[in-house]
């Protein structure tokens, strides 16, 4: 069985559009440090045989706490990055994140497809989606009739993902069948998990979301 663990990055600090390669230290403030090494141990347990994660700092230095197989490096995905507000994209001089963040979330749903404040849902979809598809390709897996087939299905592999909230809800709609929506409907917390794994039906694996117990 082939399982994801995706994973928001802990409580940030400094530049929220800074992006690093690993090895990556202060962009969690003291609680986010706190949250990262927690979740470290909850999943201290768990062999990653690949993790990834957002160029940003404080993705980068979550993924770090976690363990991986012996050999495996921390991966940076450009697409797995949070929402980019207009000035990243170059089209608005510097702005603080949180007021454009504060904007885009300011404007009714059917405005928000697409924004001047940023990325709009379909931008971060295209974006996204591809990203994804293109991973499972490099890691043996096909996308086909809204499904996936292994090219080595008797194998268990365990892979993570660490990004953000905005990228990982869009991720998830996707990969669970929920439509692409301006406002995902599925929310992470700082360090929140949701692990999803391929399950078999016939010749093709189709994604199911794992509720841990409490």
């Amino acid at each position: 069985m082939t399982t994801f663990y995706l994973i928001r990055h802990g409580r940030m600090a400094g530049d929220p559009h800074a992006r690093f390669v690993p090895p990556v230290e202060g962009c969690l403030s003291p609680d986010g440090e706190q949250q990262a090494a927690a979740l470290g141990e909850a999943l201290s347990g768990v062999v990653f045989d690949g993790v990834f994660a957002s160029p940003l700092g404080r993705a980068i230095q979550t993924a770090q706490t976690l363990r991986r197989a012996e050999g495996v490096p921390l991966a940076v995905l450009d697409w797995l990055e949070e929402w980019k507000p207009a000035h990243v994209l170059g089209d608005a001089p510097d702005t603080r994140f949180e007021s454009l963040a504060a904007e885009a979330a300011a404007l009714p749903p059917e405005q928000t497809w697409k924004t001047p404040a940023g990325e709009g849902a379909l931008d971060m979809a295209a974006r996204i989606v591809p990203g994804w598809i293109r991973l499972l390709a490099s890691l043996g897996i096909r996308a086909v009739h809204g499904g996936y087939v292994p090219d080595r299905p008797e194998e268990d592999r365990t892979y993570a993902l660490v990004a953000h909230g905005g990228s990982l809800g869009h991720l998830l709609s996707f990969v669970i069948g929920v439509p692409i929506r301006p406002n995902p409907p599925i929310r992470f917390a700082e360090t929140g998990v949701a692990r999803v794994s391929l399950n078999r039906q016939g010749d093709v694996w189709y994604p199911a979301l794992e509720i841990a117990p409490p």
